[in-house]
């Protein structure tokens, strides 16, 4: 039998002694003696024992329940049941009956009657729900009639619609009766308890099969059995240390079943880990190890406190726990002899290595210049004439120094082209389709520059997909070639361009200083260009068609 299973079989007889224990001094022993003294003793024993195996059960959720919210929703449970158990005592204990406080104390154990089932709902909810999970905003609107029955209880003197006293307050513990509140009261207890068995059992099935976890579902049974037996006065007893117990059940038999995850059985786990690892005190102490941990002297867990130690064949690591230190190792024999291997076979191919790369750098060298070379007689060729524009402009203004600002802006407008054109037969080396808004920034760098010869300009651009690099060379020469001939002319254009389903279209409206005597003669190879005069504005339409879609 595991060792983890024998600890808890070991536990749960402890705990049923205790409470078997418990019980004999409330029903066997406190009747045989009429010691008053000796009597008071074994009822605070009891209640001792049953407060005290509560608090431990709290304690335990705080250490084993990993899931957060699960686990404070738990610990809530435990802390109305500690309340409810106190309450009782003092109750019977410590106050007199027929005070107020007695009466108080009753009204109080519906505290935890009406929150404890809320909150076992809300933790059923929980079960088989990822760490971040919430439940349901309408499921927090719960709280409201739990707290008004809350409420209805604790002003019962007020009302008296919870319980009703005919012959006074004084009497309240043998003479009382029940007003129709009480039956909410109840009902809402009744009902949440058995809503809150019945999604536990459900959440009980093993998934694929009828099969149900069978911890919760005998408790389930044992509870109902004995609730049965008890509203048909079959036997007596302690009505709220046997709720307690039986709600206490079934958490820990959802636990027990793996329904709410714990970390009951992590030393079993750690032991049979594949991982080199063990866990040590303050001292040096080991606790923990895993079966395969290799034994580690003192001096070189304190080495590996401040730095990983290299043991030859494996690497030892540290972390700093709460209370202690953890040691594991790396088993890295296999990649030492990879690398053994590596480094052979390095020294092998290294002078081969040195040659072939000597080789392929001059070759590199060598196609990298013809590249280049046959790319700069491209660009060149290509913008030969704009080339020759800008030297004529430059001699221009040498010679007429007055005209030179005018002269220079145009020397903008054509080299901003020159950088455009060049880049678009670049990127056309690279591949045969591009970003169709390469057409927009083309333009827009253009119009930009144009704007230094006191030029009106507007771009309007809708270029989305992509477009054959071909496409936008031949509209982007068709507005150069525009920009060129109405150049000094220009007061004003408004250019709008746009790229659909593989259609390029380029409108040009052009507004000159002096009227228009014909249009110009333009062209655009696979495309259509019309162009019309009005006055002084020229309407420029150009639109081609292209292999590239959006």
């Amino acid at each position: 039998m595991p060792l983890s299973k024998k600890r808890s079989i070991t536990y749960l007889l402890l705990i049923a002694a205790a409470l078997l224990f418990a019980y004999s001094l409330r029903f066997v022993f406190h009747p045989m003696t009429e010691n008053a003294l000796s009597a008071i003793a074994m009822m605070t024993l009891r209640w001792a024992i049953q407060v005290t195996l509560t608090l431990l059960w709290c304690v335990s959720i705080r250490r084993r329940i990993l899931n957060t919210a699960i686990q404070k929703m738990l610990l809530s449970v435990g802390g109305l049941l500690l309340f409810w158990q106190v309450a009782r005592i003092i109750k019977y204990d410590y106050v007199i009956v027929t005070g107020p406080i007695g009466r108080y104390c009753w009204y109080s154990y519906y505290i935890p009657m009406v929150l404890v089932p809320l909150i076992g709902v809300f933790v059923v909810d929980h079960i088989g729900k990822p760490e971040g999970y919430h439940s349901p905003r309408w499921m927090k609107y719960l709280f409201i009639p739990a707290f008004f029955l809350i409420a209805m209880v604790m002003t019962n003197d007020l009302h008296q619609l919870v319980f009703t006293f005919h012959n006074g307050f004084e009497l309240y513990n043998s003479d009382y009766g029940y007003g129709f509140m009480y039956i909410f009261e109840m009902a809402w207890f009744v009902v949440l308890a058995m809503l809150f068995a019945v999604m536990l059992l459900f959440k009980s099935r093993v998934p694929g099969s009828k099969n149900f976890q069978r911890l919760p579902l005998f408790v389930t049974i044992f509870a109902i059995l004995f609730w049965a037996g008890y509203s048909a006065k079959l036997y007596t007893g302690d009505l709220t240390a046997v709720d307690c117990i039986f709600i206490v059940l079934l958490l820990e038999g959802a636990i027990q079943s793996g329904l709410i995850p714990s970390n009951m059985n992590y030393r079993g786990l750690f032991e049979r880990s594949t991982i080199a690892a063990r866990i040590v005190d303050g001292q040096g102490q080991t606790y923990y190890a895993s079966a395969n941990a290799a034994p580690l002297e003192k001096a070189v867990m304190e080495q590996a406190q401040h730095e990983t130690v290299d043991l030859g064949d494996t690497l030892l690591h540290h972390q700093a726990i709460h209370g202690g230190h953890i040691y594991w190792q790396d088993d890295v024999k296999t990649i030492n002899d990879l690398a053994e291997h590596l480094r052979e076979a390095n020294d092998m191919l290294g002078e081969r290595y040195d040659l072939m790369k000597a080789e392929v750098e001059l070759r590199e060298r060598r196609l990298q210049t013809e590249e280049k070379s046959r790319l700069y007689d491209r660009i060149a060729l290509e913008i030969a004439p704009q080339l020759n524009k800008v030297d004529e402009l430059l001699s221009q203004s040498r010679e007429h120094p007055e005209a030179a600002n005018a002269l220079l802006s145009q020397v903008c407008v054509i080299s901003a082209y020159i950088k455009r054109r060049a880049n678009l037969i670049l990127l056309g080396e690279e591949k045969a389709t591009v970003a169709a808004r390469e057409l927009e920034s083309c333009l827009r760098e253009s119009l930009d520059n144009l704007r230094l010869c006191g030029v009106i300009t507007y771009l309007d651009c809708h270029c989305d997909g992509q477009a054959a690099v071909e496409q936008i060379v031949a509209m982007y020469d068709l507005f150069e070639n525009v920009t060129e001939m109405l150049q000094s002319k220009l007061s004003a254009m408004m250019v709008t361009a746009s790229y659909t389903d593989g259609v390029l279209r380029l409108r040009i409206q052009a507004g000159c200083k002096e009227a228009v005597n014909e249009s110009l003669n333009l062209t655009l190879d696979g495309g259509t260009v019309t162009c019309e005069v009005q006055d002084e504005d020229l309407l420029i339409e150009a639109v081609l068609q292209g292999g590239a879609k959006a």
